[in-house]
C-alpha cells in the first residue's frame, strides 16, 4: 500500500512538471476524442488505443493495459510527414471520473486533512494552494498535492481522507484530479462522452470547514504602544468581531483593538466565523467563538512558585517586558485590588524583574494589576496567577560526629538541614532570631548556635527563597515562617570519653607513677599499695563538649571474695569546663592480694547529654582493675571439724564425732588464693561419742599432721579431705565380753595411728609468706 501511494504521488508530481508538451486526458472506455484538428495523429499506437478514420482523434482503451495508459504521439500535417515530424502530443487515460458529495465532504485546515465522500473515489487526486494570513504568510504560498487511497477496512464504503499541509488557509484552492491523471495549463481533460470540461469543475469546495487550533493565538492585548493587536489563526475566517465597550476590527492575520476603558482588565471577543466555517470545541461545533483576554501594557508574568497563599506578608516576583518602558517604582501595584509594595528591582536578560510585598492572601488565584497612577487609573500591565498553598519548613539540627539533636546548642554550632513537604522550587533558609540564636555557614554548610545567654524555647525562623531568580532577588526572603515546634536553648553536653577524664595512678617497683590502662589486669607491689588513686581531669572538659556528669565507683575485694567497705568510694559528679584536677586515694589498709576496682560511667541523662533513642546504651565507661602482690604461701589456723574419721590403723574403725585446731600451710597463686592441697599440724580430739561397737575407743586428744584438700565454700570456711598421721595420748581400747570371764578385755593397740575422712573447717587467721 506504501509503494502503491508513493507511485501515484509521483505520477502526480511528474505530471505536474510535464507541461513541455500538450497533455490530452480522457476516461478509459470513453469516446474519441480530438487530438489535432489541422493535422494528423502519427501512428502506429499500441495498449488498446485507436486512431479515428480521419486520422485528427484517438479513442482510449476499453481497459488500459499495463504501461499503456500513457502515449506520446507525434503530429503532422499529414501521413507523408510523419516520418519528419517534430511535434508531440501526450495522450492520457484516466480512471472513471469520481461522483465527489461536497457538500458532506470536510475541510481541516489545522490537521492537514480533507474528508471526501462519494462514489469511484479510488485513485483520486487532490492538490491545492493557499497563502496563510499574519505571520504564517511570511512563508509565501503553501502548495501540494496527494492521492486518496482505497480505504482502510475500518472507514465505510465511500468515504476517504487526502492528507493536505497543515495550516492551510480556510480559502485555500482545492482542485481535484482524475484517477491517474495531471493536472496543469497544457492539460486538456475530456470527459467520457467526448466533451472537454471546463477547469472549474475540478475545484473542490467542501461543504464545511472545521477548524481545530485555537483561534486565538494571543494571551493578552497590549495597548502600550497604541491599538493593541490580538493574533489568530485564521483570520479570513472571521465575518465580524465585537468587543463589547472597546473598538475593534479584523486586519489581515490578526484583530486590532482600541480604545479600551481603563478600568477594564478583561476584553472579551466575540468572533463569528464565515459561513460554512465551525469552530471544534471537543465534540462540539460553534459558529462564534468568544475569547476573554486581559489587558497587558506591558507584557508581566508571574514568577513561578513565587505567589504563595495561606502565607503572613509574602512577596510575589513578577517579570516585565524587556520592551516595556515603564519605571516599576513609579507605577500603583495592586494585589486582588489591595495595596502591593515594591521592594527590589532586578534587571534580567529577559526583562525587569520586580518583588511586591503583599499583606497575603487565601485564594486560589490572584490578579495583579499596575496603573500609571492611583488618580489616572490606566492599566499599564496585569496579568492572573494561580496560587500555590506554602510549603512546610522540616529541620533536623544535627552536632558533627555526634548524632542529631531535638535543641539549640549554645556552647557548640549544630548543622541544620532544612527540607520540604512537597517538590517545591524554593529552598528554606535559616534566619536567625536577635538574641536567641545565630546562624552562619561554612563549606556550604548552615551552622546554628544559640547565644550564651540564651534559654528556654522557640521555633526556628526560614525565609523561603527561589535561587532561580537573577541578582540579589535570589538571596530576597519571599516569606519567613516558623517552625511548628518550639526547641529548648541549652548547652549540648556530648560524652567525652572516660579515660580522658579518669586516670588510676600507682607508683610501679621503682617508684616511679604510671598511669594504669583500663582493661587490663595490672598488679602493685605490696610495699606501694598506698600509692594508688584516682585523678579528675576537670580542666580537660572543654566548652564545646560541655558538663560532663559521671559516676565514680572503687572497690576493694579481700582474697576470700569479701569487701573491704573501709574502701569503698562511690560519687557522682558533674566536671565543668576549665575545672581543677582533683585526686581521690584509695582508702583502707590494703593487704596482699586485695583486688581494686575502679568504674567510671556517664550518666544517662536526657536533660544533660545530647542522646539518641538509638545510642543510650553507647555512653562512654571504663574500668580499671589492679591486685596488691603478696607471699607465695600462706599459714592460718582454723577449727575443723570432721564429721567421721575412719582409723586405719589396728584396730580400726570409725571415730564418730571429732573436733580440734590446725595449721595449715599451703601455696598461694597470683590472685592470692590457695592451692587445693596443703599441709597440716594441730591438736584434735578423736572419738569424743562412744561407739555402740565391740571395740569401744577411749575419747582422746591426739596430735595430727598430714596432708588436707580443702575446697572454699565461703569466706572463711571450706570443706575438704584428709589424710593425718595422729599421736594419741589416751588409755587402753578395750572391747565388750558380754560376761565371759576367758575374753581379754583389753585390746592391744600402737598409740600411733593413720586417720582419713572428710571436715568442714571454719576460720583462717594466720599470715602470708
Amino acid at each position: 500500500m506504501v509503494f502503491v501511494r508513493a507511485l501515484c504521488v509521483g505520477w502526480l508530481l511528474f505530471a505536474g512538471l510535464a507541461a513541455a508538451a500538450p497533455v490530452i486526458q480522457v476516461p478509459e472506455g470513453g469516446r474519441a476524442v480530438e487530438v489535432s484538428a489541422k493535422g494528423v495523429v502519427c501512428g502506429p499506437v499500441r495498449g488498446g488505443w485507436t486512431l479515428t478514420p480521419d486520422g485528427h482523434g484517438v479513442r482510449p482503451p476499453a481497459k488500459v493495459e499495463d504501461g499503456a495508459r500513457s502515449l506520446e504521439l507525434k503530429v503532422a500535417e499529414d501521413a507523408a510527414a510523419c516520418a519528419t515530424a517534430q511535434d508531440t502530443v501526450t495522450v492520457l487515460a484516466t480512471g472513471p471520473f469520481p461522483r465527489i458529495d461536497a457538500a458532506t465532504s470536510t475541510f481541516f485546515p489545522d490537521d492537514g486533512r480533507v474528508e471526501l465522500k462519494g462514489a469511484n473515489l479510488r485513485d483520486l487526486g487532490l492538490a491545492w494552494s493557499g497563502t496563510p494570513r499574519g505571520e504564517s504568510g511570511a512563508h509565501g504560498v503553501m502548495e501540494g498535492q496527494d492521492v486518496c487511497l482505497p480505504p482502510d477496512s475500518g472507514v465505510r464504503p465511500g468515504e476517504c481522507v487526502v492528507p493536505v499541509t497543515p495550516g492551510l488557509p480556510t480559502d485555500a484552492v482545492l482542485t481535484w484530479i482524475p484517477p491517474h491523471g495531471r493536472r496543469g495549463a497544457e492539460v486538456i481533460t475530456y470527459d467520457a462522452m467526448g466533451n472537454v470540461v471546463d477547469p472549474q469543475v475540478f475545484r473542490l469546495r467542501p461543504g464545511r470547514v472545521v477548524l481545530t487550533r485555537p483561534l486565538v493565538q494571543s494571551s493578552g492585548i497590549d495597548l502600550s504602544k497604541g491599538p493593541g493587536s490580538v493574533a489568530v489563526s485564521h483570520s479570513e475566517a472571521l465575518a465580524s468581531v465585537d468587543c463589547g465597550l472597546a473598538r475593534c476590527e479584523v486586519n489581515d492575520g490578526a484583530v486590532s483593538v482600541r480604545n479600551v476603558p481603563g478600568e477594564d482588565a478583561n476584553v472579551t471577543l466575540r468572533l463569528r466565523l464565515a459561513p460554512r466555517i465551525l469552530f471544534a470545541r471537543g465534540d462540539a461545533l460553534e459558529q462564534v467563538v468568544t475569547e476573554s483576554l486581559p489587558v497587558l501594557a506591558c507584557g508581566l508574568t508571574a514568577v513561578e512558585g513565587t505567589v504563595l497563599r495561606d502565607a503572613e506578608s509574602p512577596a510575589l516576583v513578577l517579570r516585565l517586558d524587556a520592551a516595556c518602558a515603564h519605571d516599576p517604582r513609579t507605577l500603583f501595584w495592586s494585589v486582588n485590588g489591595e495595596r502591593a509594595r515594591v521592594e527590589r528591582v532586578a534587571k534580567g536578560s529577559d526583562g525587569v524583574y520586580v518583588l511586591l510585598r503583599t499583606s497575603g492572601t487565601s485564594e486560589p488565584q490572584v490578579t495583579i494589576t499596575a496603573t500609571s497612577s492611583r488618580l489616572d487609573r490606566t492599566v499599564v500591565a496585569s496579568e492572573t496567577a494561580k496560587t500555590e498553598p506554602l510549603p512546610d519548613a522540616r529541620a533536623t539540627l544535627e552536632l558533627p560526629g555526634e548524632g542529631t539533636i531535638d535543641f539549640i546548642p549554645t556552647n557548640r554550632p549544630a548543622e541544620v538541614k532544612v527540607s520540604s513537604n512537597t517538590g517545591a522550587v524554593g529552598r528554606f533558609v535559616p534566619r536567625p532570631v536577635s538574641g536567641v540564636y545565630t546562624v552562619t555557614m561554612r563549606d556550604a554548610t548552615t551552622l546554628l548556635q544559640g547565644e550564651p545567654t540564651a534559654s528556654g524555647f522557640v521555633s526556628l525562623r526560614f525565609g523561603y527563597r527561589l535561587p532561580s531568580l537573577p541578582a540579589e532577588l535570589a538571596t530576597a526572603d519571599l516569606v519567613i515562617v516558623s517552625e511548628r515546634v518550639q526547641r529548648a536553648v541549652r548547652e549540648a553536653s556530648v560524652p567525652t570519653p572516660v579515660e580522658q577524664l579518669v586516670e588510676f595512678v600507682c607508683a610501679d617497683k621503682q617508684g616511679q607513677e604510671q598511669m594504669l590502662a583500663p582493661s587490663w589486669p595490672h598488679r602493685i607491689p605490696f610495699d606501694l599499695r598506698n600509692t594508688c588513686r584516682v585523678v579528675v581531669h576537670r580542666e580537660r572538659v572543654t566548652p564545646e563538649r560541655g558538663i560532663q556528669e559521671i559516676v565514680l565507683r572503687v572497690d576493694v575485694t579481700k582474697p576470700d571474695g569479701s569487701a573491704r567497705t573501709e574502701s569503698h568510694v562511690e560519687q557522682r559528679m558533674v566536671l565543668r569546663p576549665r575545672g581543677e584536677p582533683r585526686s581521690i586515694p584509695i582508702q583502707g589498709a590494703l593487704g596482699q592480694y586485695d583486688r581494686i576496682l575502679v568504674q567510671v560511667s556517664h550518666v544517662a541523662d536526657e536533660s544533660r547529654y545530647a542522646l539518641s533513642a538509638s545510642d543510650r546504651t553507647g555512653l562512654p565507661s571504663a574500668q580499671w582493675t589492679a591486685t596488691i602482690e603478696g607471699g607465695l604461701m600462706r599459714l592460718y589456723t582454723m577449727a575443723t571439724i570432721p564429721a567421721g574419721l575412719y582409723r586405719a590403723t589396728s584396730p580400726s574403725g570409725q571415730l564418730t564425732l571429732n573436733f580440734g585446731v590446725l595449721s595449715r600451710l599451703v601455696f598461694l597463686n597470683n590472685e592470692g588464693q590457695e592451692r587445693l592441697v596443703g599441709l597440716e599440724l594441730g591438736l584434735m580430739g578423736l572419738g569424743l561419742v562412744p561407739q555402740s561397737g565391740d571395740i569401744q575407743f577411749p575419747p582422746t586428744l591426739a596430735a595430727v599432721t598430714g596432708l588436707g584438700l580443702r575446697v572454699p565454700i565461703g569466706p572463711g570456711a571450706s570443706v575438704g579431705v584428709q589424710a593425718w598421721v595422729a599421736r594419741e595420748f589416751r588409755g587402753d581400747i578395750t572391747r565388750r565380753t558380754n560376761g565371759d570371764p576367758t575374753t581379754d578385755r583389753v585390746v592391744p593397740s600402737s598409740r600411733w595411728s593413720f586417720i582419713f575422712g572428710p571436715s568442714i573447717s571454719v576460720g583462717n587467721v594466720g599470715f602470708n609468706l
